[in-house]
């Protein structure tokens, strides 16, 4: 296998991006996978917060195999973040954050993984853990940690059974924590609800703010549809559930109470050769007043 250049261009109503890749798969000829980015973000985030985001920067990365399925990462990051485009009737948390700000990051993370796919798994697990720092430089300080698990079961001929959890906390270091650098939960995470759909929340102006911790679970069953194998179209049946809390600094208009989120729903997923598709029917069972809610979705890539 050799070295891997790529370019990945996205233009798209609410987000727009750049990113340049580069990975050589045995570094040093050693078992050592080596690389870069360098990335420029564009993000409409007024539906969800009355705001948008102009990020650039770049990263170098390092990642070996301690056993056959455990794997050690490193990264740095350095990017620019610019909140801009405020709305004027925006939640007064969010009109505070108005600037740019600079990021100096080292990530670890520790994987093991012995799916029999990564695209497509029908058994085995994954569970990663990540720990982030940010503050050698640059204005944002954190310590954040975030773990990600998923156990495939076949059930039978094209019956899988799937369970995936998540959980995350950031601490900020002498400083609250920054929005931008928030756990915002809903949509992909937790069907039947928005993107940034639950957590803390602006009661007047009903801007997502972000927590400062999360979780989220879920189980889902998939099964075949009777459909010519070739189309790739399989349904499935999921429930979902999650919460996220905590915000600094606060006030009497932040609407914050870290209660569990959960819903059910039914969807289909398509193995485009683009990659898999899925799209949700999701409804609510256990929600917040000033929660966003969202019935419908299309979601694009495999995610664990």
């Amino acid at each position: 296998q050799g070295m891997d250049l790529r370019l990945n261009l996205l233009v798209a109503a609410l987000r727009s991006e750049v990113d340049l890749s580069f990975t050589d798969p045995f570094f040093l000829d050693r078992d050592l996978t080596a690389g870069f980015d360098a990335f420029r973000t564009s993000r409409d985030l007024q539906d969800e917060s009355s705001f948008d985001t102009e990020t650039i920067g770049g990263a170098l990365r390092l990642g070996y195999p301690i056993t056959e399925n455990m794997a050690q990462g490193w990264k740095y990051t350095l990017r620019r973040q610019k909140i801009t485009d405020i709305a004027d009737d925006a939640s007064r948390l969010i009109r505070e954050e108005e600037g740019t700000q600079t990021l100096s990051e080292i990530s670890h993370t520790l994987s093991y993984d012995t799916r029999n796919s990564r695209l497509t798994p029908s058994k085995g697990f994954v569970i990663r853990l990540t720990n982030d720092v940010a503050g050698l430089g640059g204005t944002n300080q954190y310590f954040r940690n975030r773990l990600k698990g998923a156990k495939y079961f076949p059930l039978s001929d094209q019956w899988i059974f799937t369970v995936k959890g998540s959980a995350g906390q950031i601490i900020g270091l002498d400083q609250d924590v920054r929005l931008l650098d928030r756990f915002f939960v809903g949509g992909d995470d937790l069907r039947g609800f928005a993107t940034s759909g639950i957590g803390p929340r602006d009661r007047d102006t009903e801007d997502a703010l972000g927590g400062e911790w999360m979780y989220t679970a879920s189980a889902e069953i998939t099964f075949p549809l009777g459909l010519p194998a070739e189309l790739g179209v399989t349904g499935k049946l999921f429930s979902d559930m999650g919460s996220s809390g905590d915000v600094n600094p606060t006030g009497p208009e932040v609407a914050d109470t870290g209660s569990v989120r959960a819903s059910v729903g039914a969807g289909v997923i398509w193995a485009s050769p683009f990659g898999p598709v899925g799209i949700d029917l999701g409804i609510p069972l256990l929600s917040e007043d000033f929660d966003e809610e969202e019935n419908f979705r299309v979601s694009f890539g495999a995610r664990f």
